[in-house]
């Protein structure tokens, strides 16, 4: 790539980073939150939740912001909410409170994801796109790696406010770098018309990349929103206890490692499926990754030992990786094929996808995890992702 793309592409990848370590850097916490509540695990779903409420309608017209006013002003807006939601989240003691950080943040993500994809897509060529959506990937991948164990270890070390601060600072940190090194294309072709100008196979395209990375996404919704109360009520996690420095790493610690380890491995795949999805395309590796998603969520169906849960971790993390870079690459493709300044809104009908199901899965599958409990609801999604995997070939060869 040259100089000024790789500028580009990193940057957005230290961007995203900072993005989602800010968003899963809760995760563990919300099991003890709960738990200390006395809340059901559905109120968990609804503070993970609040962030994708807000999100999802937020995302098609940040999508045409940044087509009208340009990428940077929505890139740059959208990393000050986070900054803003991540300082409050430590005085946040209610119920309420939590739901209106989340939903800040939720705001932000609705002006910056479709405006830096969109960019991306405006700076690449096709046949590079896959490999910058890689790079973007892994610094996605990382912010939910590092996210949930530096909340967990963090909050047992240093108290809540430590982890949000740290969120600041990177979100602060990516501003500065957007603001001094991204010079957005000086030209966008104007667009005619107001409908999207896009191929019969480019909405075709574009409709199953939304299809699965909603159903994908809700893998990452149920771990991020049920997994931490359903490991502390289910499971007996061993505390794990460091002499020489007197520090002991509790439930909290131990599943925010979990869930770290799970986009760990999201992130060390991304380079090999870039170069395997080269051969088999987009849309099979997205399959490939719902049924790596059903298998983990089979193995957590009968989990009942930390191993297991590591085995469950490395499937999921593989999943997803697949099925966003297979769904990403395909959908900002798509997005090529019309006119320049119609990249904003395409991806923003992409975002608008991937947060509902982001928000919507949990919203519905906490009620269902009390009601039937959290295995049955694992199993049901499992079986719902194996079914889908079917749908999407068929839908694929004709």
């Amino acid at each position: 790539m040259p100089n000024q793309l790789t500028k580009v592409v990193i940057i957005a990848a230290i961007c995203v980073f900072s993005t989602q370590f800010g968003v899963t850097v809760i995760a563990p916490l919300l099991g003890e939150w709960v738990e200390a509540s006395g809340a059901p695990s559905s109120v968990s779903a609804l503070i993970f939740s609040a962030f994708t409420i807000v999100s999802t309608p937020l995302s098609v017209p940040g999508g045409i912001m940044s087509d009208k006013f340009g990428r940077k002003p929505s890139i740059i807006s959208g990393l000050l909410l986070y900054a803003i939601a991540s300082a409050l989240f430590p005085f946040s003691n209610y119920l309420y409170d939590w739901i209106f950080v989340r939903a800040l943040q939720g705001a932000g993500a609705g002006l910056f994801f479709p405006a830096v994809t969109a960019l991306l897509s405006e700076v690449t060529s096709n046949e590079k796109r896959g490999h910058a959506i890689s790079i973007y990937n892994i610094g996605l991948g990382a912010g939910l790696a590092l996210g949930p164990i530096s909340g967990g270890v963090l909050y047992d070390v240093y108290g809540i406010s430590m982890p949000f601060f740290l969120c600041v600072a990177f979100a602060l940190l990516s501003v500065i770098l957007v603001l001094v090194f991204v010079q957005e294309p000086k030209v966008r072709s104007k667009r005619k018309g107001k409908g999207l100008s896009l191929s019969e196979r480019g909405r075709k395209t574009l409709t199953l990349s939304c299809v699965m990375i909603f159903f994908g996404i809700g893998v990452a919704a149920i771990m991020g929103a049920l997994f931490s109360p359903f490991a502390i009520e289910y499971l007996e996690l061993p505390d794990i206890e460091f002499p020489t420095t007197g520090i002991a790493i509790h439930a909290t610690g131990i599943i925010g490692a979990i869930l770290s380890a799970m986009f760990a491995v999201f992130v060390i795949l991304q380079t090999g499926f870039n170069r395997l999805m080269k051969y088999i395309g987009e849309i099979v590796l997205s399959i490939a990754g719902l049924f790596l998603c059903a298998c983990g969520f089979l193995v957590l169906y009968v989990a009942a030992s930390l191993s297991e849960l590591i085995i469950m971790s490395v499937f999921l993390g593989a999943g997803l990786g697949a099925i966003s870079l297979g769904t990403l690459t395909s959908a900002s493709k798509a997005a090529g094929e019309g006119e320049r300044e119609q990249e904003g809104r395409i991806m923003g009908i992409y975002y608008t996808v991937f947060y509902a199901g982001l928000g919507g899965v949990p919203l519905v599958c906490g009620p269902l995890s009390d009601i039937f409990g959290a295995r049955l609801l694992f199993l049901g999604y499992a079986i719902l992702l194996f079914v889908l995997m079917v749908v999407v070939w068929r839908a694929r060869l004709d």
